[in-house]
């Protein structure tokens, strides 16, 4: 008897929680994919998904097959892992990618009402605009020249002398930030301000695009805040590019031209620093990889050594590095975390392999291209770094197919569709140039210690950083005889 207080207590405990998991997790509608709830109210699978988004959509496909939704801190999210399905999804007109945006510049960079703070198709079409051939081509040079002299100021302090070690993150991401800040915003727009505020800013940036509270971002919002004067106007020779959207922005606040601009500087450094990292790092872990790339950028760069004049490389040249660009492809397969993700802005049905899916207004969903990136049926022997891949032949790109069928949607590190990343190309040729301007100068050993594992906090965003360093051992190259 003086158990059965104690009993009905905790029974009542355990009703009042089951019947809390049921009502904010809701239930799985007929004609609806498998719905996994999880066993927390309202975050779901949030803490499971969180850890490690690969492994738990895995360990769901097998229990459900390619098509489930996941409850995630009170949004449903519909997955659909099936390659030869995506095609379905981007061709649905119900589903949009706008509020996904408008949503990303709300609770990153503070800036709610995007679409009426600015004229949003005219910024779009800008960037189409001038980051593809021919447009791209001056700021392609322009990225080239700032990364030789960023590397010739560090030639004086961090990298003096003939030898020495590196951490190679440190040395790709210092060069990158400070060339492509100068390139793309103006010359004398990089500061070591502006570089630590920008650290504090992509450090804090899953916590802040996913809406934690301002207590658990404190940094990053600080960091944002510092960013944001810095580039509510250009400096002098400014890209094209930065030129155009500042006069589509002629009319708008300067403290929100700011937040605009602070973010095209972050989805162009968050991404392509780490690309060109990996790039490197899976080069110089594969002897024979990294030495038919020296071969190809010598022989590119032939009269044009490591001591001669500014070091600029042309156009012409880097489109000549047809098996860096394979690289370059490759580690981004192998590093990508990105999802494509759209809105359902009217309740609606998409068409996949296994049959039709009814998905409900205001859902998310989502495909996870990272994993088709790694899937045998797909990439041979996907989880090694295969430096010819992805190399053109003929003028052809290689084909990719799944289960007898060609996969049109093998390779998304940029997404797919209306929202496919428009600065795609010039994130290539950014990784392009830092690899063939350090190769031009330096030989790399390769490292002692194994790659490091990918910071997986970064699911969703892009690029996976490394979680930890990698030291280097770099010599400077004798100058061509």
């Amino acid at each position: 008897m003086p158990l059965l207080p104690g009993f009905v207590a905790a029974s009542a405990v355990g009703a009042a929680y089951f019947g809390a998991w049921r009502v904010l997790n809701g239930r799985r509608r007929v004609g609806e994919p498998p719905l996994v709830r999880g066993s927390l109210p309202h975050l779901g699978v949030a803490l499971a998904f969180g850890r490690d988004s690969n492994r738990y959509l895995n360990h769901c496909r097998a229990q459900h097959g390619d098509v489930f939704t996941l409850l995630i801190a009170g949004q449903r999210m519909t997955f659909v892992l099936d390659p030869l399905s995506f095609g379905g999804v981007l061709k649905n007109p119900d589903l949009s990618f706008g509020p996904i945006a408008s949503d990303v510049m709300d609770k990153a960079f503070d800036l709610p009402n995007m679409h009426g703070t600015f004229d949003v198709e005219k910024s779009d079409d800008a960037a189409r605009r001038y980051l593809k051939t021919p447009a791209l081509t001056p700021l392609s040079e322009r990225m080239g020249a700032a990364l030789t002299r960023v590397l010739g100021e560090l030639e004086k302090t961090r990298l003096a002398g003939a030898s020495g070690e590196a951490d190679l993150y440190r040395l790709v991401w210092d060069l990158m930030f400070a060339a492509g800040t100068d390139a793309l915003f103006g010359d004398g727009k990089f500061c070591p301000e502006a570089a630590a505020a920008f650290g504090d800013l992509d450090r804090d940036f899953p916590l802040m695009v996913a809406g934690m509270p301002k207590m658990m971002t404190r940094k990053g919002a600080a960091g944002l805040e510092k960013l944001v004067p810095l580039f509510e106007d250009l400096g002098p020779a400014a890209s094209q590019w930065m030129r155009a959207r500042l006069a589509i922005f002629r009319q708008v606040e300067p403290k929100k031209v700011g937040r605009v601009q602070t973010s095209v500087l972050w989805a162009v450094h968050a991404n392509s620093i780490p690309a060109a990292f990996w790039t490197l790092a899976f080069l110089l872990v594969d002897p024979a990889a990294a030495a038919g790339i020296q071969i190809e950028v010598d022989e590119v760069l032939s009269g044009a050594g490591p001591e001669s004049g500014d070091g600029a490389i042309r156009i012409e040249q880097l489109d000549a590095m047809v098996r860096l660009e394979s690289a370059v492809r490759e580690a981004l397969r192998l590093s990508s975390g990105s999802l494509t993700v759209r809105k359902v802005v009217d309740a609606t049905s998409i068409e996949t392999r296994s049959g039709y899916w009814k998905v409900r207004r205001g859902d998310r969903v989502c495909l996870a291209p990272h994993l088709t990136h790694h899937d045998p049926g797909v990439f041979e022997d996907p989880e090694r770094f295969v430096v010819d891949r992805f190399l053109v032949r003929d003028g052809q790109r290689p084909q990719f197919t799944k289960d007898g069928e060609r996969v049109g949607f093998a390779f998304m590190p940029f997404g797919a569709g209306k929202s496919m990343c428009p600065g795609r190309f010039f994130a290539v040729n950014e990784v392009k140039l830092l690899v063939a301007t350090l190769l031009r100068r330096y030989t790399f050993d390769a490292p002692t210690e194994p790659l490091p594992a990918h910071d997986l906090s970064r699911v969703g965003l892009g690029i996976f950083p490394p979680k930890s360093e990698l030291s280097v051992t770099w010599r400077r190259r004798a100058p061509p005889r």
